[in-house]
């Protein structure tokens, strides 16, 4: 006779838990919760490419957003990447800033 089989409880690991978070949707306020900048990794995973293709297109230059080298690392800045997905930056300039026109002032 065979002994009566176990069941596991529910209890995620650490690896499952993070896995998990991984796969929750990017929002904007995910995003800009990265910081100034995020590794390529995490950027490709809101731009939603694998990883493997956003090493491909920065070793061309083609990545569709700007991309700094730090040593031997890529970085991402997240300003262009809200952009990119037409999200405004909560610290970039409104629409009347810096133009004299809409003030009311002679030109």
């Amino acid at each position: 006779m065979r002994p009566p089989r176990r069941t596991r409880t529910a209890t995620p690991a650490t690896g499952e838990a993070s896995r998990r978070e991984e796969r929750q949707a990017w929002t904007a306020e995910r995003i800009r919760a990265l910081g100034p900048s995020t590794d390529l990794a995490t950027a490709a995973a809101v731009l939603g490419m694998s990883r493997s293709a956003a090493y491909k297109l920065a070793r061309r230059d083609a990545f569709p957003t700007p991309l700094y080298r730090v040593g031997a690392h890529y970085r991402a800045p997240t300003a262009p990447i809200l952009a990119m997905l037409h999200l405004p930056h909560p610290t970039g300039p409104g629409p009347d800033v810096g133009n004299a026109d809409s003030v009311g002032d002679p030109p």
